[in-house]
């Protein structure tokens, strides 16, 4: 009994850290977090979000930290090309 709370417990944890990886769009079409990297922060804005994005403190002259409260993703954008570098779920950088 003890071992099937265990393995329990395990999967529990994977499964909760898997959905930490996903974000669905404002359409309601399911993505990873990651796939957002490499694209142009407007097409966030045009494909994903659909309401206004939020700069974030430790916007500087290079990155821009941008949170999109409809899909609850920040992401972090080269100001020069504005090219995704990186993406997290939730507010803020983790």
């Amino acid at each position: 009994m003890k071992f099937f709370k265990i393995i329990y417990l395990i999967t529990l944890i994977y499964v909760v850290s898997c959905n930490n990886k996903n974000f669905t769009a404002a359409n309601g079409d399911k993505h990873e977090v990651s796939s957002l990297v490499g694209k142009n922060v407007f097409e966030i804005v045009n494909d994903y979000s659909k309401t206004n994005s939020e700069t974030l403190k430790g916007t500087n002259n290079q990155n821009w930290i941008v949170y999109f409260p409809d899909i609850d993703i920040t992401v972090i954008s080269n100001k020069s090309t504005n090219i995704v570098t990186n993406a997290f779920k939730g507010k803020g950088i983790n």
